[in-house]
C-alpha cells in the first residue's frame, strides 16, 4: 500500500509540471542494486598530466567493511600499487597520503540502497533534511485519490530546479552555498542516474561528470563511464570496468594480491601525480 501511495504521487506530481521528490529519484536509481557480498570496483581512468600528455591506471577497489582497500596499476607494468584510507586520507602504500575531498564518485558505484547514498549526501552538504519534504504540514490524503489536492500542497523548493546540462536536461539539487562555496548534485531528469557532482570553491570550479550510457551488471545498472572538469578543462577520463560481489575465496585472492602489491613509489614522479590528481579530486 505504501509503495502504491508513493508511485501514485510520483505520477500525479509529474502529470503537474513538478520535479519529482528526491526521495523518489533516490529510490529510482538504487532500486536496482543488488549485492550478495562484499563488492569489488574496477575501473581504468586516463589522467591529464602537467607535461601535458595521459596517464593510464586501472583502480581495483574493494569494499572490505573495515575500510576500504585499493591496488592502482599503471599501463604496462605487473606491478601494483596498495592503498587504503584511514582518518579521512588516502594513504598510497605506508608513506604518501592524499586528503579525501569526497566519498561520492565511489559510493555512485558501491552504494546499495537509496538510504546510504542519501546519507553520505546529507553528510556531505548535497542535500539537506528539509529538501526531503515533499508536502505542507498536516497534508493527509484519505479517500479517492483525484480528489487529492496534490498541486496546492507540494512543496517547490527553491534550491532544486530543472537545468539543462551539455548532456541533456537534469534536476539541479543545491545542497549547500554561501558567498564562496556552493555544493550541487545533479540528477539524470529520467530519474535512472546521477549526471555530476559540483563543488565551487572561493573562484575555483570542481565536477565529476557521469555519462549518460549505462550498463546493466548482476549487481545493478551503473554509468559506463565520467570524466572530472577542472574550471572548464577536462583532466580525468574514467571508464567503469565491473563491479561485482565477490566470494570468500575471491575476497582471500584480493587481499592476497593487496599484501603483496607495492607499498612505496620510488622514482614514479608521473605515477605519483597521477596518483595524487585522481585521489584529491574524490
Amino acid at each position: 500500500m505504501t509503495r502504491f501511495f508513493i508511485i501514485f504521487l510520483s505520477l500525479a506530481i509529474k502529470a503537474h509540471g513538478f520535479i519529482p521528490p528526491v526521495t523518489s529519484i533516490l529510490r529510482d536509481i538504487f532500486e536496482s542494486r543488488k549485492s550478495t557480498g562484499i563488492l569489488e570496483l574496477v575501473l581504468v581512468h586516463q589522467v591529464a598530466n602537467s607535461n601535458g600528455g595521459w596517464s593510464e591506471l586501472e583502480e581495483r577497489v574493494l569494499a572490505d567493511p573495515r575500510g576500504l582497500k585499493f591496488l592502482w596499476k599503471p599501463a604496462n607494468s605487473s606491478v601494483s600499487i596498495a592503498g587504503s584510507i584511514e582518518k579521512r586520507n588516502y594513504w598510497i602504500g605506508t608513506e604518501k597520503k592524499v586528503p579525501i575531498r569526497s566519498f561520492l564518485f565511489l559510493k555512485n558505484y558501491l552504494a546499495t540502497s537509496a538510504v546510504e547514498f542519501r546519507d553520505a549526501l546529507i553528510s556531505e552538504k548535497f542535500l539537506r533534511w528539509e529538501q526531503l519534504k515533499q508536502f505542507k504540514e498536516g497534508f493527509e490524503p484519505q479517500g479517492d485519490p483525484q480528489s487529492w489536492d496534490i498541486k496546492s500542497n507540494y512543496i517547490a523548493h527553491d534550491s532544486i530546479s530543472l537545468v539543462l546540462l551539455p548532456t541533456g536536461p537534469a534536476i539541479a539539487v543545491v545542497g549547500y552555498q554561501d558567498a564562496n562555496s556552493k555544493r550541487t548534485v545533479y540528477f539524470n531528469k529520467t530519474g535512472n542516474g546521477i549526471k555530476r557532482f559540483e563543488w565551487s570553491d572561493s573562484g575555483e570550479n570542481l565536477s565529476w561528470n557521469f555519462d549518460p550510457s549505462t550498463v546493466s551488471l548482476k549487481e545493478g545498472i551503473f554509468s559506463k563511464s565520467a570524466s572530472l572538469n577542472k574550471d572548464g578543462r577536462e583532466i580525468i577520463q574514467s571508464e567503469l570496468l565491473v563491479v561485482r560481489s565477490l566470494n570468500k575465496r575471491q575476497i582471500t585472492d584480493w587481499l592476497q594480491s593487496w599484501q603483496r602489491g607495492s607499498k612505496s613509489l620510488v622514482n614514479a614522479p608521473v605515477l605519483e601525480e597521477s596518483l595524487r590528481t585522481l585521489l584529491s579530486s574524490r
